[in-house]
């Protein structure tokens, strides 16, 4: 792993719990707003793989577990976001053979990342015994946090993608130049 990657990997997701954190529940529908982190986090697996998805996405759940104003226990975030991340780099290598993720496989892997993280979020509370939990509600909460995702991926996913394809180390920039 290089570590300008690695780097660029971690100003990511500062930035993304920053974002969500500050600015994203003011635009937040019926309690749910994006979660740009989990973004982040499908977009870095999806450009490097499972292992870097599991990284950042334990990393960047963590940060949401830490961070002001955390009303959980901490690690609930830090799981379900490692598992999205993970799943998201698996479909990364299972479509590299067969050609790359379309714009279709991407929206399909945010609502898929969306669904994974929200699911473990949530059972990991009901588990916890938190009264924010509320299975009832379960469903409307998954369609409009998939919503907004999606509706985010459509600029941070190629972004983050780009940045992170440009960013090429020195030993891999040698054997590519004559």
């Amino acid at each position: 792993m290089p570590a300008l990657r690695i780097v660029l990997a971690a100003l990511f997701l500062v930035v993304a719990v920053t974002v969500q954190t500050s600015l994203l529940p003011q635009l937040a529908v019926a309690g749910v707003g994006c979660d740009l982190v989990m973004i982040v986090v499908v977009a870095l697996a999806l450009s490097r793989g499972p292992e870097w998805g599991a990284i950042a996405g334990f990393l960047g759940g963590l940060m949401l577990d830490v961070v002001p104003p955390a009303d959980h226990t901490a690690g609930r975030w830090a799981l379900a976001l490692a598992l999205a991340g993970y799943v998201a780099g698996l479909i990364r290598r299972e479509t590299t053979s067969a050609g790359p993720v379309g714009p279709l496989g991407v929206a399909l892997t945010v609502v898929m990342g969306a669904a994974l993280s929200l699911t473990v979020y949530s059972a990991t509370g009901s588990l916890l015994h938190d009264p924010a939990v509320d299975w009832g509600e379960f469903g409307v909460r998954l369609g409009i946090a998939a919503g907004y995702d999606v509706v985010a991926a459509i600029v941070v996913i190629p972004l983050v993608m780009w940045l992170m394809g440009r960013v090429v180390p020195a030993r891999e920039r040698r054997r590519v130049l004559p």
